[in-house]
């Protein structure tokens, strides 16, 4: 049944099968690539967060991020990431962001590696398609032009269906192809976008920034109280208020 199938295809059996072989390998290692992606849930950035806060409020602050980067360099994904970010975390915001760039115009070309061959695939297939479907009509005239009798409509038939069958498999390959591309491309952009988020936010609080996951700024503990300022009491002559400091003695 199937030798029947690809017979029908005629010369173009073989270019479509093996872009069908292709994509199908594609798609199954992009599915693969993704589904192993290491989670970015919300319970799991709240940790990893909280760990970067820790080790920037201890005092101590070198020797934990030195051991924290030493821990995250370890796993995958975005702790990674957060290690890289540790790892120049003397260095000035701004080249931080240089590195946290690179970093993840690495993980973008990874996310997106073979989605072009896909759409390439997708497109070509169905031109092979209509190109077998053209030739097997040409093949199909040339053979009525040469019958000396009555043309009757089951040689039309057979000629046709065997020509279109090549069209009808060569969108049976586009389709998907097409359809995971762009899915996968969906996906490559929504977890990218979870990355760069985390990387600012950690970027932040190696800065010293006290927030939430959230971004909502978290109030340091209230010092001990030094002195109070006295409004409307005497000034000194650079007009600036007395301040009245802890145990000062009145005259």
């Amino acid at each position: 049944m199937l030798t029947e199938h690809l017979a029908s295809l005629g010369i173009m059996a073989w270019p479509l099968l093996i872009t069908s072989c292709l994509g199908l390998a594609m798609i199954l290692e992009r599915l693969v690539t993704y589904a192993l992606l290491p989670s970015m849930n919300r319970k799991g950035m709240t940790a990893l967060f909280n760990e970067v806060r820790q080790c920037c409020g201890s005092d101590k602050q070198a020797q934990s991020k030195d051991n924290l980067c030493q821990h995250l360099s370890q796993g995958k994904g975005i702790r990674q990431g957060v290690a890289v970010l540790l790892s120049h975390s003397t260095w000035e915001k701004s080249m931080r962001e240089e590195v946290a760039g690179l970093w993840l115009l690495k993980q973008k070309r990874s996310l997106n590696a073979w989605l072009k061959p896909l759409m390439l695939i997708g497109v070509l297939a169905p031109m092979l398609g209509l190109l077998g479907t053209v030739l097997g009509m040409i093949d199909m005239f040339r053979d009525i032009a040469a019958v000396a009798g009555p043309v009757t409509p089951d040689i039309l038939a057979a000629g046709l269906w065997q020509a279109m069958f090549t069209t009808a498999f060569g969108l049976i390959i586009a389709i998907p192809a097409l359809a995971a591309a762009h899915g996968f491309g969906v996906w490559a952009n929504h977890y990218l976008s979870k990355l760069e988020f985390a990387l600012n936010h950690t970027n932040l609080l190696l800065e010293g920034l006290t927030m939430d996951d959230d971004g909502l700024a978290i109030a340091p503990s209230a010092p001990a109280v030094k002195g109070l300022t006295v409004k409307g009491s005497a000034s000194s002559d650079t007009g600036q208020p007395e301040v009245i400091r802890a145990g000062a003695v009145a005259a």
